[in-house]
């Protein structure tokens, strides 16, 4: 009689994902993976996660300003690649009754040029309304996204606050419906993961990818081909 032969499906270890770490107690953070939403939200080892639980986002004028016209967020208010901090807008001309406003992202980045009047439809999304006051040139306005507290999986068309790399997973964790679990994750290198232990979305696009690879290695978590 021919031996019998067996399969077994074994869970990803740790050691399929994470090929190195300097210590542990600096690399490695306890978070909060959120709640499931009429489901449970299931995470496994080498999956990236984002900050997705942000308060909605806030507009307000810069103390000081000339004109008196108001700004008024959309609804919804921001677009794919948002990233939490402040966005300043700030006048570039000034004209009778409009202008135009350059728009800033948190790094300091120019990303567009709003017109008074005109809805801007970027990464935020607003309209400057002219007032009794017309804008001087310098005048401002700032766009608060907050970040999040809570993990949920990273997902790079996603407005949420969960575009933004935050960690990676390095334990299987599940958030039943309506409650939130502990979680423990890769926050910080010097650490090298192996590219083939990534648990990444099916149609992750090759800029979304090279983007996903950038955040990590500039919090020193280094994707070593495998």
């Amino acid at each position: 009689m021919p031996p019998r032969s067996f399969s077994i499906n074994s869970p990803k270890l740790q050691t399929s994902f994470l090929k190195f770490e300097l210590n542990p107690d600096f690399n490695r953070e306890q978070g909060v993976l959120m709640a499931g939403d009429g489901a449970s939200r299931a995470v496994v080892i080498g999956q990236p996660l984002g900050l997705g639980d942000g308060d909605d986002p806030e507009a307000s004028a810069v103390a000081g300003n000339v004109g008196d016209g108001t700004i008024t967020l959309a609804d919804p208010a921001l677009g794919a690649g948002v990233v939490p901090g402040i966005y300043r807008l700030v006048c570039a001309t000034e004209a009778a009754n409009g202008g135009t406003f350059h728009v800033f992202d948190p790094a300091g980045a120019n990303i567009g040029t709003a017109t008074v009047g005109v809805a801007f439809d970027g990464v935020i999304k607003f309209t400057i309304a002219d007032g009794a006051e017309d804008f001087d040139i310098g005048d401002a306005f700032e766009v608060l996204v907050h970040p999040g507290t809570k993990l949920k999986e990273w997902d790079p068309e996603a407005v949420d606050g969960s575009q933004v790399f935050d960690s990676f997973a390095i334990m299987p964790a599940t958030a039943p419906d309506g409650t939130d679990v502990s979680i423990l994750t890769l926050a910080r290198g010097p650490a090298i993961v192996a590219s083939d232990g990534l648990a990444l979305p099916d149609d992750i696009t090759a800029d979304q990818r090279a983007a996903l690879y950038a955040a990590t290695e500039a919090k020193g978590i280094i994707i070593r081909l495998s």
